[in-house]
């Protein structure tokens, strides 16, 4: 077994190729709780594949290419119609990475920031650019949020120094009154 939570899913081949080691995998046909209402569903709607990067095993970084069921909530309590099945400890919500690499990208981007973050990675097989490694992720973000995360901030106005729009040091909130200090 390359890492432990592959015990999860059901491993149909195992191959490297290119000095990256590659996981083809599905997950085992069983009853999945809607993370609605918790109503535990086997009816398949359909699968899809997801290719996920795992940490490195060997100095080969790992990817798995992962099949995942998308089931029908047979409830009528809330308005999910369908949802996808996660494997805990492998996958998370629009997440590309397992959890424990993406603990890894997470403690480099603490610990040693941008540019020396994404050296380390590349040492230990994980390459990521250095904005990749100073995003926040989130289980629930959701698809184009690393988009939204570089935006400036709607309370922020646009404005160059000398420039009409600029704004006074520590004037966030332009136009609102200032609370005195």
């Amino acid at each position: 077994m390359v890492s432990p939570h592959l015990k999860a899913v059901r491993v149909e081949r195992l191959w490297a190729e290119a000095s990256t080691v590659h996981v083809a995998a599905r997950t085992r046909e069983l009853r999945v709780a809607c993370p609605d209402c918790g109503h535990r569903s086997a009816r398949v709607h359909s699968r899809y594949a997801r290719t996920l990067a795992d940490v490195a095993v060997g100095g080969c970084p790992v990817l798995i290419s992962l099949v995942v069921r998308r089931l029908f909530c047979d409830s009528a309590v809330y308005g999910r119609r369908t949802f996808a099945e996660q494997i805990d400890g492998l996958t998370v919500r629009y997440q590309r990475h397992s959890p424990l690499l993406q603990h890894l990208v997470e403690m480099a981007g603490v610990l040693l920031a941008g540019r020396g973050g994404a050296r380390l990675l590349h040492i230990l097989k994980a390459p990521l650019s250095r904005t990749s490694v100073l995003l926040p992720s989130h289980s629930d973000a959701r698809p184009g949020s690393a988009r939204q995360a570089r935006r400036r901030p709607a309370h922020v106005p646009r404005g160059r120094p000398g420039r009409p729009g600029r704004v006074a040091p520590g004037n966030l909130t332009p136009g609102l009154p200032q609370i005195p200090a």
